[in-house]
């Protein structure tokens, strides 16, 4: 499965998400995964997952210098990984090409993860398009959410269709918007919800996704937004299974 994870807005945490659901699906659940970063202009990808040497990215792939496979990188925790480049540049490949060069590895993997630009410009409609369908991430509170419904009415109208709602950063204050009304907005199903944890920021700094190094609340929530995504049940860490990915990795 192609699944795109994307919204209309910026800093919700769409990066954050696809690195760690892409590695729980590996870690917890032994499936074959890459991710993509399609985030052309600023991506990020790499980073938190600390591929920083960048000999081929999305961008020489775009651009019909590489095959896709040969951009790949492997992650200590067997995530493969395609990132985009880092270098600034005056001009962009074409992002309309994505969905061509993602149909030459589908058959190898179980799940292809492809992290989405903010906004909902080429990048954006380009990831859509390549994809079987969209995972929408927003924040509980309203410019995020009027931005989930922009992108849902645009996922729908190039006929792929939305997983569900993953709300993302719930602190769980007054102000912030609750499950259902959120639903009634969206029209559409929440089926995560990821509550702010500062340890995802000590992740990030580190380059390192929080599922493979903590069991804190947001690290839990990932793995079970991964389990609902493999369609298996989260295990408990008990001794044989930590011995069991232990041999996985």
């Amino acid at each position: 499965m192609i699944i795109s994870v994307v919204s209309a807005k910026g800093g919700v945490g769409k990066t954050t998400l696809t690195a760690n659901v892409g590695a729980s699906l590996v870690k917890d659940f032994g499936k074959k995964v890459l991710v993509i970063d399609g985030n052309i202009t600023t991506p990020s990808l790499g980073i938190h997952l600390g591929i920083l040497s960048q000999e081929r990215t999305l961008d020489d792939v775009l651009e019909g210098s590489v095959k896709l496979y040969q951009a790949v990188y492997i992650h200590p925790c067997g995530l493969h990984v395609i990132p985009a480049s880092l270098s600034p540049k005056t001009s962009y490949p074409d992002p309309e090409v994505l969905k061509e060069k993602v149909s030459e590895v589908k058959n190898a993997y179980d799940f292809i993860l492809i992290d989405g630009a903010a906004g909902i410009g080429r990048e954006v409609i380009a990831a859509i398009t390549a994809s079987d369908s969209t995972l929408i991430v927003t924040n509980p509170e309203m410019t995020s959410i009027l931005a989930a419904i922009k992108v849902i009415k645009i996922s729908k109208a190039l006929n792929v269709q939305p997983i569900g709602l993953v709300v993302n950063k719930v602190s769980n204050e007054k102000h912030e918007l609750k499950k259902a009304d959120i639903e009634e907005l969206c029209e559409t199903k929440v089926i995560s919800i990821i509550p702010y944890d500062k340890k995802v920021s000590e992740s990030i700094k580190k380059m390192s996704p929080i599922v493979l190094s903590h069991n804190s609340p947001s690290a839990k929530a990932f793995r079970e937004l991964a389990s609902l995504l493999a369609g298996e049940e989260v295990r408990e860490e008990s001794f044989w299974w930590k011995i069991k990915r232990f041999f996985r990795l």
